[in-house]
């Protein structure tokens, strides 16, 4: 929900599978195969997921919903998550040593999100949790003009988020925390009432996850006013 990095993940799952996976040469992906990687993206975890939507389109197989995308991970002869996953980082970190200029241009920050963060209300405790290595995001930011401290960008490291969210709470002494995400099932359920959910309506969000009872969407002039008042 910060930046635009699906044409990264694309490119990098796409050295991953076909230039690393597959021993070929890679060459031009075509059109369809980057607007199906789109249509997928919403259904990402964690990076191992891009190498599979890869994976995916390469074997022509249809996936409907997130549980569908989960159950491919069972299809007979698919690598284990963590080969996908290995894969993926060492496609993402070649691309990133041999061009980061190049690689940075592959995502970018959405307007309403860079114009925000630096506005953060003082004191403010501001943390970003992604999918993405530490590394890779702190190049995005500062590439981007946006100042945060490399201990508050945090990696998921296949735990649940809401939980990585409650340790950070508790570590801070913050009475409450908020947390935006554009990933439904990272939020979907939440019981805390010490944690303040909301559901980004830009990035990889899918239309029907808007419409979804008891899941608070937070739009980009909103999310500016939360950012500038300190989450109140």
């Amino acid at each position: 929900m910060i930046c635009d990095s699906a044409e990264e993940g694309f490119v990098s799952s796409w050295t991953a599978y076909h230039v690393l996976y597959r021993g070929g040469a890679g060459g031009t992906a075509p059109a369809a195969s980057r607007a199906a990687f789109r249509a997928l993206r919403p259904f990402v975890r964690s990076g191992e997921d891009f190498v599979l939507i890869q994976d995916l389109i390469a074997d022509g197989t249809a996936v409907e919903d997130q549980a569908g995308f989960d159950r491919a991970w069972l299809r007979p002869g698919t690598p284990p998550r963590e080969r996908f996953k290995e894969l993926f980082y060492q496609a993402r970190t070649n691309l990133l040593e041999k061009d980061r200029a190049a690689w940075l241009s592959l995502s970018s920050i959405y307007p309403h999100v860079r114009a925000a963060l630096p506005r953060i209300f003082p004191g403010t405790p501001l943390y970003v949790l992604s999918t993405k290595k530490p590394q890779f995001v702190g190049e995005i930011l500062t590439a981007n003009g946006i100042s945060i401290p490399r201990e508050r960008v945090l990696y998921s490291h296949g735990e649940p988020k809401l939980a990585t969210v409650e340790t950070l709470r508790k570590s801070t002494g913050s009475e409450e925390a908020v947390f935006v995400e554009d990933q439904i099932d990272a939020i979907r359920g939440n019981t805390n009432p010490r944690i303040r959910v909301y559901l980004a309506s830009w990035g990889y969000v899918q239309e029907s996850w808007l419409l979804e009872d008891g899941i608070p969407v937070i739009g980009p002039d909103a999310f500016a006013r939360l950012v500038e008042n300190g989450g109140r």
